[in-house]
């Protein structure tokens, strides 16, 4: 993963406020990714980045159930 370009990728594709429940969703979904990805890597940052993908993560699976 290029992290810079993933990073890019999200800032420029962060949904608007008419974005559905299901395109911020997937947004959360590739945030949680990225934090994975970089949990992934150790160093100091890697329990941070663990607890921001979690975060990410859930903040899809809510918005998913909000279409139920």
């Amino acid at each position: 993963m290029n992290v810079l370009v993933e990073m890019t990728a999200l800032a420029l594709g962060r949904p608007t406020a008419e974005a559905s429940d299901i395109e911020r969703a997937a947004w959360y979904e590739a945030v949680a990714n990225l934090h994975w990805y970089l949990a992934g890597q150790g160093g100091p940052d890697a329990a941070r980045e663990s607890a921001l993908a979690v975060s990410a993560h859930e903040r899809s699976l809510e918005l998913l159930r909000q279409r139920n």
